[in-house]
């Protein structure tokens, strides 16, 4: 197999897990965020690195090759924007997170950007003119059934999963990216219990640092009494774009 080959191969395994984390995301999560437009976006995403692999891998046209890069690029350009300023779409994360996820991404479109450049190198652009091999053919045709083999899987798993939430006056749901209820009024001496039902980590984190959790994985609870009256106002520390007010009463 030529180098030009065997790069653009590496490049689309490149792309394919790229494809897949951003539909992991999306089955377990960031389609319910408060702007279904972010759902969307890792949705189609992960149709375009597919579709995108395929041509990588059984075609060798300067444009693809080109677009391949283009896809990573925006994709870090959205991991960068995502945790700057009001984030993207509604949504601002912090870090390397949602863990690995976000980590196998970001490793995984830099891999796309660096192996698809090196094939527009003189020295690496070698002979490439004959017909793609037949397992090239083959891995193409599999790139559809294995995106919609985790697709149907996470799916199914996204939905069969429950978190029974804490009731009563005090007590806040972490849901959808969110904290409901977003502005909370208890007495003086009240315990505000906050329950995270994503499957993904947040925290609760007071603005003045009176009260703060550690990373409360799906299922989780965070307890803080409120002895003191006034207006408490916090974030999640790991998704700073959701915020919450707790009002204590005298």
């Amino acid at each position: 197999m030529s180098t030009s080959r065997l790069l653009r191969f590496a490049a689309a395994a490149a792309l394919l897990i790229g494809g897949l984390v951003h539909l992991d995301l999306y089955f377990h999560g960031y389609r319910s965020t408060p702007d279904a437009n972010l759902g969307r976006s890792f949705l189609l995403n992960a149709i375009a690195s597919a579709v995108l692999v395929v041509l990588v891998l059984v075609r060798k046209e300067w444009w693809i090759r080109l677009a391949g890069i283009g896809m990573a690029a925006s994709t870090l350009g959205a991991f960068a924007a995502s945790r700057r300023g009001g984030g993207i779409l509604g949504l601002r994360e912090q870090g390397l997170q949602p863990s690995p996820q976000a980590l196998i991404a970001l490793v995984a479109e830099i891999a796309v950007i660096v192996l698809l450049g090196l094939t527009f190198v003189p020295s690496m652009a070698d002979d490439d003119s004959t017909p793609a091999p037949r397992f090239l053919v083959a891995a193409a045709a599999g790139t559809a059934v294995l995106m919609i083999a985790f697709g149907a899987f996470w799916a199914r798993d996204a939905g069969g999963s429950t978190v029974v939430a804490a009731a009563g006056p005090g007590a806040v749901t972490i849901k959808d990216f969110a904290f409901n209820e977003a502005t909370l009024t208890v007495s003086r001496g009240a315990t505000v219990t906050w329950t995270n039902t994503d499957p993904f980590g947040h925290s609760v984190v007071a603005n003045d640092k009176s009260f703060m959790s550690q990373k409360l994985p799906s299922g989780t609870t965070f307890q803080h009494t409120f002895d003191t009256a006034g207006t408490f106002t916090y974030i999640c520390g790991i998704h700073p774009s959701m915020t919450g007010t707790v009002v204590v009463n005298g």
